[in-house]
């Protein structure tokens, strides 16, 4: 199973030049920040489940979610981040 290889085709719409390299370093980085960060909200504090939709309690609880994990990040005893 992991030896196989694939192949995968994807189209982007972009404002950006015609440079294959900048532009698969910007989806790179793009991509680095959703497993870092977000798959991080996601497991840990079950994201994309909460079903917050008061006036501006779904920013609140991103914001105490996001505050928490730069807490666990500067505990070393912490795993989770």
């Amino acid at each position: 199973m992991w030896n196989k290889t694939t192949n995968k085709t994807q189209f982007y719409l972009t404002s950006l030049p015609a440079n294959a390299k900048k532009i698969g370093q910007a989806l790179r980085k793009h991509w680095t920040i959703e497993n870092k960060v977000h798959w991080i909200l996601d497991v840990t504090f079950r994201e994309d489940d909460c079903r917050i939709r008061s006036r501006y309690g779904d920013h609140n609880f991103y914001l105490l979610r996001r505050l928490a994990i730069n807490a666990l990040s500067l505990e070393k005893n912490s795993k989770v981040v």
